[in-house]
């Protein structure tokens, strides 16, 4: 069994800093990887909805579905990484191998086949399978990836700002070029934009993963494996113990309400737009790409604006923040574009700045583990993890177009009935807001402090 190359000597200082380099590379990876995410949020529903032509009641119960699908693969794409060892390491081997399935899968997603109603709908679920199943088989080992890269919680912390300061670059990209692709490929005939748009985002996809892969190395090599810790049968035990850590079930219970929470926003926003605003269909672009700068500024400083202070401490009050500046603008008139804009703007930056503290708690949490039970088990820990952003998907966008459906949302009709316009207004403002709330209000229960971190690092590394 070959281990990996390129790594840290145990002896070597857990404080190494991260050349910006590194920082930059691995943030290309999420780059390419959020080209999907974002597709996925900010379009996919309108696209199968109003395009591809599907009920939304349907399209609700199919990203339902298929999150129970991801439920089996992501522990089980984790426990794969964990058991792991080669040339190129524990993670890297799965961006090598899965990019190039991954960036067919997304094309072949937003293809329109010339079918019944009942075919596009198998079509559907098929393609959107493959899709969550390549992009576990990718993600899942790049997110663990930065267990590999340091052993510092703050540094680790940087580099979840690199990470997400570039995906949420690409969301700025998805949001504002996709409809002028779209325009410009199809030339009036959209679900022929759409496809195209989405083979020319496969190449950028593969180009940002490949680079990751040749530019990053494994910094660190994990322990060997023990004759009775590489069948499935472990796996069963691994999770059982994953489950017992309670700061664990914390953060993974807070954080699938708060992606939930940041799906009903993003997948509801093209209808808000379009149905609650007054006179903004001209500018849903803008709307869009604003929110998602907004997004890509406070991912990007995270680590500047709140390494500072305790990042536990931060999140937990960014969460309630976040909660009353969502709410607000259920109150306003659709008429009122700039300052709906403007407090979403906010909102995303807040948010958003959120996001690289969740995953550097969660390598925290995963150094906690360590100490309780010897075993690094991040790449299963990531996996569980990552489960929490496609339950979020999955919830969110289910019961947003439950509600589409069940109210009488007809993609036909440039016009709405007032219980689908009132109904978009509550599931994008109102909703959300209590959502955060209570996310933050789970938050309150995790432990992993300061304090508490400094002495599982001595505990660990000396």
């Amino acid at each position: 069994m070959t281990t990996c190359t390129e790594v840290v000597t145990p002896t070597e200082s857990y404080t190494v800093n991260l050349p910006r380099t590194t920082k930059f590379n691995y943030g290309m990876g999420d780059f390419g990887n959020n080209i999907v995410w974002h597709m996925l949020g900010m379009w996919l529903a309108y696209f199968y909805t109003d395009i591809y032509g599907l009920h939304p009641t349907h399209v609700g119960t199919m990203y339902l579905v298929l999150r129970i699908f991801d439920a089996i693969t992501d522990p089980l794409v984790g426990f794969w990484v964990d058991r792991t060892r080669t040339k190129y390491g524990s993670c890297r081997p799965f961006i090598l191998f899965g990019t190039i399935p991954l960036a067919v899968s997304f094309t072949m997603l937003f293809y329109v086949p010339d079918l019944d109603e009942t075919g596009k709908l198998i079509y559907a679920y098929v393609s959107y399978g493959l899709l969550t199943l390549t992009y576990t088989l990718v993600n899942v080992p790049f997110s663990a990836m930065a267990g590999f890269l340091s052993r510092d919680s703050d540094e680790r912390t940087l580099l979840q700002s690199y990470r997400f300061g570039l995906g949420m670059l690409a969301s700025v990209f998805v949001s504002f070029t996709t409809l002028h692709l779209v325009d410009f490929f199809g030339d009036g005939d959209q679900q022929y934009g759409f496809f195209i748009t989405a083979a020319v985002f496969s190449l950028l996809i593969i180009i940002c993963l490949y680079y990751c892969f040749f530019t990053v190395k494994e910094r660190y090599q994990p322990e060997e494996l023990s004759a009775n810790d590489q069948g499935l049968k472990s796996l069963v035990v691994d999770i059982k113990q994953a489950f017992s850590n309670r700061q664990l079930v914390i953060l993974f219970i807070a954080n699938i309400i708060f992606f939930i929470t940041l799906t009903l926003k993003g997948t509801t926003a093209v209808y808000y737009v379009n149905h609650v605003m007054t006179d903004a269909r001209e500018h849903l672009t803008l709307f869009m790409t604003l929110g998602t700068i907004g997004a890509t500024l406070g991912a990007a400083l995270s680590a500047i604006m709140w390494t500072r202070f305790d990042k536990v401490r931060a999140y937990k009050i960014l969460m309630f923040i976040c909660g009353l500046l969502s709410a607000i603008p259920y109150w306003l008139p659709g008429t009122a574009f700039i300052s709906i804009m403007s407090l979403g703007v906010i909102t995303s930056f807040l948010s958003l700045s959120m996001v690289p503290l969740i995953w550097s708690m969660l390598s925290d949490v995963v150094d906690y583990h360590q100490t309780i039970t010897g075993k690094n088990q991040s790449g299963l820990f990531f996996a569980l993890f990552l489960f929490t952003l496609k339950v979020g998907l999955g919830v969110g966008g289910a019961v947003s177009l439950w509600v589409l459906g069940t109210t009488g949302y007809e993609a036909a009709n440039e016009l709405q009935n007032t219980a689908v316009v009132e109904s978009i207004n509550f599931i994008s403002t109102f909703l959300p807001g209590i959502l955060f709330i209570v996310a933050g209000i789970i938050m309150m229960f995790y432990q992993l402090d300061q304090t508490k971190r400094e002495e599982i690092r001595l505990q660990l590394y000396g």
